[in-house]
């Protein structure tokens, strides 16, 4: 089975296509280990007629989308040409995305990300508040988050600084008894009406160097309350993502995706 290993602005992923009888969960947390496997923040595989892009997390569980993972996916199957068009739609677990590919050399793709869902039942609350702000205590600390699905569930907190000692409880609001199915958890700091900064700790994986569904996420609470302009940059420690919300709400994402290396597995896992 032949693998891609590719990254989008430092966010890693192990890239395969679909075969039969195997068990993806069980070949991401193989194949996504730092120290034993070829290391990712997860595993795409990549499934045809329809095309579709099926994504697993570093331990293994199933997420529905990854705004750098499908820039990756976009990359792939350009260049192994099974697709044609520079536009074409593919089908994931939070709907159908439309990829744009906007420059070749270096690669750089938009992604259409939809709209965002601010219902209750989409980011699996455990409380009553159906509200865009809601208020969560955590290590003394009284914190105003904002928390919706836009791929899938995140949160946006901002703070003063990416120093902030409040980035030491992410993984205490990720796994905190109010999301049910744990939160993605981003933390941004704003530098003017145009640009942005922020590190995330994504469900399943832990801190990433980079988060596209969380940069459209920061994008659109920056535009709601009025923090920025609809068009930013979002800043990354190894690149930068660029988000448009439009006017009815619609994100756009678009950055880079860089090939690694490609490799050889000489043994999957069957079911």
């Amino acid at each position: 089975m032949e693998f891609y290993k590719m990254h989008g602005c430092g966010n890693d992923f192990c890239i395969v296509e679909y075969q039969d009888k195997v068990a993806y969960d069980k070949l991401a947390i193989r194949l996504c280990d730092r120290r034993f496997g070829v290391g990712a923040d997860g595993l795409i595989v990549v499934k045809k007629q329809p095309l579709e892009m099926i994504f697993y997390n570093q331990d293994g569980s199933r997420a529905s989308m990854c705004g750098n993972g499908i820039r990756c996916f976009a990359r792939y199957v350009y260049d192994k040409k099974i697709v044609s068009s520079k536009q074409f739609d593919c089908l994931t677990l939070a709907g159908i995305m439309k990829i744009e590919i906007t420059r070749e050399d270096p690669f750089q793709c938009k992604i259409d990300m939809g709209h965002p869902s601010f219902s209750n039942q989409m980011i699996h609350v455990s409380d009553a508040v159906n509200s865009f702000g809601r208020l969560l205590t955590i290590g003394g600390y009284h914190l105003t988050i904002y928390s919706f699905f836009i791929g899938t569930i995140h949160t946006v907190i901002f703070v003063d600084s990416l120093n902030s000692k409040l980035l030491n409880f992410a993984e205490d609001i990720c796994k905190n008894p109010l999301f049910k199915k744990q939160t993605n958890v981003n933390f941004v700091h704003i530098i003017d009406e145009k640009n942005i900064e922020m590190r995330t700790y994504e469900r399943g994986v832990g801190w990433t160097l980079a988060c596209g569904t969380g940069a459209c996420a920061a994008g659109i609470t920056c535009a709601k309350l009025k923090l920025t302009k609809n068009k930013i940059n979002v800043n990354l420690p190894y690149g930068t993502l660029h988000v448009e919300v439009t006017r009815k709400e619609e994100v756009l994402l678009e950055g880079p995706a860089t090939l690694s290396y490609i490799g050889e597995l000489k043994e999957c896992l069957e079911c």
